[in-house]
């Protein structure tokens, strides 16, 4: 099958598969990381555990998460009051402050009567 043998064959994202591992990094550089490598969708593995591997010098499975590139596609810093009304994004940051508010309110009302 002469297909197969295109170097043009739509289908190449099938048979390529592009793993990137982060152990530490900038919220910037990993951005650009994953936003050059978007059309591979890449597979991470998040190095969480270094303590082996500096102690030891071997990586050991229980140190890496792997996560598919939708678990780890990230969002480059965006202005709150940017985001769209009703977006995952914006629920999120509005998740975020209601729990925020209501642990200051708590620690504030503790703080008067304590």
């Amino acid at each position: 099958d002469s297909s197969n043998n295109n170097e043009y064959n739509p289908d190449w994202r099938d048979s390529l598969h592009v793993t990137i591992s982060f152990a530490d990094g900038s919220h910037a550089r990993t951005h650009a990381i994953q936003t050059a490598l978007r059309s591979y969708r890449p597979t991470c593995y998040h190095f969480w555990q270094l303590k082996t591997f500096w102690h030891e010098n071997k990586v050991c499975d229980d140190d890496i998460e792997e996560h598919s590139f939708d678990e780890m596609e990230t969002v480059p810093a965006l202005q709150a009051s940017s985001l769209t009304e009703g977006s995952f994004v914006r629920l999120v940051v509005d998740e975020m402050r209601n729990f925020s508010n209501y642990f200051w309110d708590c620690h504030l009302k503790n703080d008067t009567n304590g």
